[in-house]
């Protein structure tokens, strides 16, 4: 099973780090540091719930 990378996904390289940081997945890293991370992992991050998506 082939797994598509995020590289189409327009998101700021801080908002990636810090979703690593909570615990996205990284599948490995680029030679020059970059981080790899599938796409299917990075909408699923996404669409988690949060605490506040039960505040009314």
């Amino acid at each position: 099973m082939t797994e598509a990378l995020a590289s189409d996904l327009v998101v700021e390289p801080e908002w990636i780090a810090t979703a690593i940081t909570q615990g996205l997945p990284v599948l490995g890293y680029r030679s020059d540091g970059v981080p790899l991370v599938v796409v299917g992992e990075v909408r699923a991050w996404l669409r988690r719930p949060t605490l506040d998506d039960d505040a009314t």
